[in-house]
């Protein structure tokens, strides 16, 4: 096929994505391993969280297999929404139980994680550990990435923030 072509079927793709109700926005947060969802603009809340600001969310995460990835991919992809209509947002990520392993910096067995818990981080999403659950765990509160926070209790963390107003997700 000609290059004639192919250029005309790259701009009839580029000028159908720009149509489309899907198309994406290009100033967007992508997130290291996930998906780049289109945002559907013909969805919405109806004003809601452009009335409602800032959108308060705190999930508690106790599993790193499982629950962490879905909790990290549910946070990139509530950012991304957010951001797609100019709402604000404050995520809290509460780690305790096991999810403590995935905190340290230093272990080999969750590190795999570290690029989409950076890469959220940069986006504004803070961490907190649960000392309980380092401690329990023999685990040094000094190992935990710089951009997290350790805490006495996680679960009185999560019942904190819910005081404060926060939805709470626990993604089980």
């Amino acid at each position: 096929m000609s290059t004639s072509y192919h250029r005309r079927l790259r701009l009839l793709v580029a000028a159908l994505a720009l149509a489309s109700p899907w198309a994406l926005a290009g100033d967007l947060p992508t997130f290291p391993g996930l998906l780049s969802i289109p945002i559907p603009k013909q969805y919405g809340y109806g004003g809601y969280f452009a009335q409602h600001q800032p959108v308060k969310i705190v999930f508690g995460v106790s599993d790193p297999g499982g629950q962490l990835k879905e909790t990290l991919a549910n946070a990139a992809y509530v950012i991304r929404d957010l951001k797609s209509r100019g709402a604000a947002y404050s995520i809290q990520v509460v780690l305790y139980g096991n999810a403590v392993r995935a905190a340290d910096a230093f272990g080999q067995r969750y590190a795999g994680y570290a690029p989409l818990l950076e890469a959220l981080a940069k986006q504004g999403v803070q961490f907190r550990v649960c000392y309980n659950s380092l401690a329990s765990l023999h685990q040094d509160p000094a190992s935990v990435y710089d951009y997290m926070k350790v805490v006495p209790a996680g679960i009185l963390q999560i019942a904190k923030k819910e005081m404060q107003g926060y939805a709470y997700v626990s993604n089980r």
